[in-house]
């Protein structure tokens, strides 16, 4: 399959790298079709985008003597910190404060990137990277890894009881193995959902927006590039809530 055409596909050096990689990495495993590095490229960029809004926020508080009070309008720093309140608000109710403070980090950088990605997909001459499972499910393997990490952390040894169910005698030993069965089988398949909802809609929806713009690019355009914002803020909110349900599930003690 074609990548999509972009701005970056007309960079000097593009094709070359394109080809490098082709190369040496010749087809895809599944889909069995020429390596594309468009995603790539767009996650790179978007990467970029967020470094440097996020040094010239810092220098800007911290140069100025009024760092704790808003700006009179929606700057850089308004929208992080609108942003980073939203994360917090729906993380608390699920896993406490001090755990929401001690995961926005991981979460709000995960939920930033995947907006910034999303919304790059209404900008004409860009791709979301999300619309690939590449980029998907990178993200989708460290919340992954993660989620057992910090459940391992905190809890030790003890973080496996979650997987032999509510019973842990003798004589519950062959429900303790179906147990262990479903819940690996449950786990494994966390990143999958998270990486296919996430591509899913926003495949979708560049495409729809595409298509008709090309249509009638001067009426129809307005309205889809409306509901395409809801859904690019929806699905990156999405991501980041079941992310933070994964973790506290993880790091929340077994109770008997």
């Amino acid at each position: 399959m074609p990548e999509n055409m972009t701005w970056w596909n007309f960079l000097p050096f593009y094709q070359a790298l394109l080809e490098w990689t082709r190369a040496k990495l010749g087809i895809t495993w599944i889909a069995k079709v020429p390596i594309g590095i468009g995603h790539t490229m767009g996650f790179l960029f978007v990467a970029l985008l967020v470094i440097l809004a996020g040094f010239a926020v810092h220098q800007r508080t911290r140069k100025t003597a009024s760092a704790l009070i808003p700006d009179g309008r929606m700057t850089l720093r308004n929208f992080f910190e609108l942003f980073s309140e939203i994360l917090l608000g729906l993380m608390e109710p699920i896993m406490g404060r001090p755990a929401a403070i001690y995961f926005l980090p991981l979460i709000g950088t995960v939920g930033t990137i995947i907006m910034i990605s999303n919304l790059l997909g209404l900008i004409p001459g860009f791709a979301p990277p999300t619309s690939n499972l590449n980029t998907t499910a990178s993200m989708a393997v460290v919340i992954f890894f993660l989620t057992h990490y910090y459940g391992l952390k905190t809890q030790g040894i003890k973080y496996f009881r979650h997987f032999l169910g509510p019973i842990i005698k003798w004589y519950a030993l062959p429900l303790m193995v179906f147990m262990f069965v479903i819940e690996v089988i449950s786990h494994l398949t966390r990143p999958v959902s998270l990486s296919v909802r996430l591509m899913g809609n926003m495949f979708a929806d560049h495409m729809l927006v595409a298509m008709f713009t090309l249509l009638a690019p001067l009426v129809v355009p307005i309205p889809l590039i409306a509901i395409g914002l809801l859904i690019c803020v929806i699905q990156a909110l999405v991501f980041c809530l079941l992310s933070v349900i994964y973790i506290s599930m993880a790091i929340a003690p077994e109770e008997h």
